[in-house]
């Protein structure tokens, strides 16, 4: 009977996807980034404008810190993505946050992106102008089901907000008068109302917020190549900072 299991055993550890072969990653072959499709910061495979910003500041950061390897990078959901870090059959993520639970199996970065931008979008022509975030009061915004967003911002208006299933339906709220403003962070945001063909139909208000809440490259802490990585990841951002790269890369998806 144990033969017979450890038989199936077998057999059913190679019939699993690789991710899910608790086996940490060689010390030799391309570095593993596992990530989830976040446009315009992680693109889906393939598309016309590019991997995504974050992963550009990845690569660039990496190659500026002396690191010459091969990076694989593989877009799978983002539990996925923290599994293989765990059990370290992934090398590192992009567009990380800090938590205490992640902070168990991973290395964090430097910061490269000091927190996120909100900007606020209302119908075409709208008469109302927001320039503080007291002038939120009584206006119902809209939001994307799934994000998380500044309290500072969801208390100002004292009125339950109206959820879209996407930033697209979000802002389709704000066309058919169902809420007055859409919240939507400066990158990731702006990225879908522009793809979705909608910006011309939005008024960008005045008021803009910024949440101080830091976007970290994130290690596992299983790869045997997690160090020297990190160390050339850490490198490569100072650089991108000195001179102004990382904003450079992420205009070229948001202008």
């Amino acid at each position: 009977m144990d033969a017979r299991r450890r038989l199936l055993a077998c057999g059913a550890a190679l019939l699993a996807p690789r991710w899910a072969r608790a086996e940490p990653a060689a010390n030799t072959g391309p570095l593993v980034m596992a990530n989830a499709v976040y446009p315009p910061l992680v693109n889906p495979a393939g598309h016309a404008s590019g991997a995504g910003c974050d992963i550009d500041i990845a690569r660039e950061a990496l190659r500026r810190g002396g690191f010459d390897g091969a990076v694989e990078l593989q877009l799978v959901p983002w539990k996925r993505a923290l599994f293989m870090l765990q059990h370290g059959t992934a090398d590192f993520t992009t567009t990380a946050n800090f938590s205490a639970e992640r902070d168990r199996f991973l290395r964090w970065s430097t910061p490269y992106r000091a927190g996120v931008r909100y900007q606020f979008y209302t119908r075409k022509g709208s008469p109302l102008r927001l320039a503080r975030l007291e002038d939120l009061r009584g206006r119902r915004l809209a939001l994307s089901a799934g994000f998380i967003y500044p309290q500072a911002v969801l208390l100002a208006t004292g009125t339950p907000a109206e959820y879209g299933r996407s930033v697209a339906d979000a802002v389709r709220l704000v066309e058919r008068g169902r809420a007055e403003v859409a919240l939507v962070s400066a990158l990731a945001g702006t990225w879908e109302i522009r793809q979705a063909g909608m910006g011309d139909a939005l008024d960008r208000q005045p008021l803009e917020f910024f949440n101080a809440e830091p976007t970290f490259m994130a290690f596992s802490q299983a790869s045997p190549r997690a160090d020297a990585a990190l160390a050339a990841m850490n490198a490569g951002i100072a650089s991108l900072q000195r001179d102004g790269s990382i904003a450079r890369l992420e205009r070229r998806y948001v202008r």
